[in-house]
């Protein structure tokens, strides 16, 4: 895998001025998955220090400044920073990697936060650097709160010749939608197929887990997609705790290596870092 070419992919969509316009209209919980980890955090995070990675123009700001004030946003684009800036001039927005945390101390932060798939745009290698950098900055007890596409979930099946299947709709005139949606990706098919065709020029698999195409951006985005059994290695490989909670998007269920996780598109996971455990007397 060459993993500065990845980047360069993704950053050069992410980096356009459609792409930044388009994330900073997005506000609220992506999912209920999202909103179930919200959920569970919010009374233990309340005023305690936070670090938000990948802020994008700064979706998520509100909604962990609401938890703390002792907030900080960091994104590895500048036209991010400077949107989640524009659009959040009280909140602390900086410039950083979230592969190279070296400005925040460690044992600094309870909560490190990634959503939005954030993790799942880089290489495999830099994202067990992302997980490395999450734990050296949490204090023992803390959380590393991060989002991440399920391999055996619908994103890691679609085509971009294939149709995909429409959401349950009972709304008036959902039939013309759709029909209007379907003649909108036929028409698209045969440059969404180039683009596809040249993103898995960086196909990379492993077990468990494979760094390939995504529709998103269409089909201009290669990302990261894994397994549960393998996010729960790497993250117990990582330092965290073992059995991290992991939340289903569709409905906030907490989901485990036995249920079917065909339907789910992904996972929010909650991964804590152990305290030390105390010595006998």
């Amino acid at each position: 895998m060459n993993a500065d070419l990845l980047d360069r992919v993704n950053r050069a969509w992410y980096a356009e001025p459609g792409s930044v316009a388009g994330m900073a209209a997005q506000c609220g919980f992506t999912d209920e998955g999202e909103r179930a980890a919200y959920r569970l955090l919010a009374h233990e995070m309340h005023q305690r220090p936070i670090l938000d990675l990948g802020v994008g123009p700064g979706r998520t700001v509100d909604l962990l400044q609401s938890l703390s004030t002792d907030y900080v946003g960091i994104d590895y684009l500048p036209a991010m920073v400077e949107a989640a800036r524009a659009n959040h001039p009280q909140a602390d927005i900086r410039l950083g990697d979230a592969r190279d945390l070296g400005d925040f101390a460690s044992e600094s932060k309870a909560l490190v936060v990634f959503s939005y798939h954030g993790i799942d745009s880089v290489s495999h290698e830099d994202r067990l650097r992302v997980l490395a950098e999450a734990w050296r900055v949490l204090v023992p007890g803390g959380t590393f709160w991060f989002s991440t596409l399920n391999a055996s979930g619908p994103a890691a099946r679609y085509r971009p010749w294939l149709p995909l299947v429409p959401p349950a709709d009972d709304r008036p005139g959902a039939w013309l939608r759709h029909t209007l949606q379907w003649a909108g990706a036929l028409a698209r098919v045969p440059t969404h197929t180039t683009r596809y065709w040249h993103g898995r020029a960086l196909l990379e698999a492993g077990t468990g887990w494979a760094v390939a195409p995504f529709f998103a951006g269409g089909w201009r985005l290669v990302t990261h997609y894994t397994t549960l059994p393998e996010l729960q290695r790497e993250v117990a490989d990582s330092g965290f705790a073992a059995n991290p909670a992991v939340f289903e998007d569709a409905h906030g269920h907490r989901v485990g290596v036995t249920d079917d996780l065909r339907p789910v598109f992904g996972f929010n996971v909650l991964a804590r870092k152990p305290r030390p455990r105390m010595a006998p007397d």
